[in-house]
């Protein structure tokens, strides 16, 4: 996912359990919280995942989030 916008996880937003393997969230932005990722709820896990470069930041919202948020 990359050059995304929205209000919470320009990249992605999330309400239940995520996994992304060797996967990519780049160059996204959120207005409010989560430029990458944004967990509402579940959990998220990112084995061999880039996530760098979103704005506000990489990743959002409550524990756990795994590496690299």
């Amino acid at each position: 996912m990359s050059n995304s916008r929205a209000s919470f996880g320009g990249g992605i937003y999330t309400d239940t359990a995520l996994t992304m393997t060797a996967g990519s969230v780049t160059g996204n932005t959120a207005t409010v919280d989560g430029g990458g990722i944004y967990k509402n709820a579940g959990s998220v896990t990112l084995p061999a995942t880039n996530v760098s470069g979103n704005t506000p930041d990489n990743c959002a919202a409550t524990p756990p989030l795994t590496a690299p948020c």
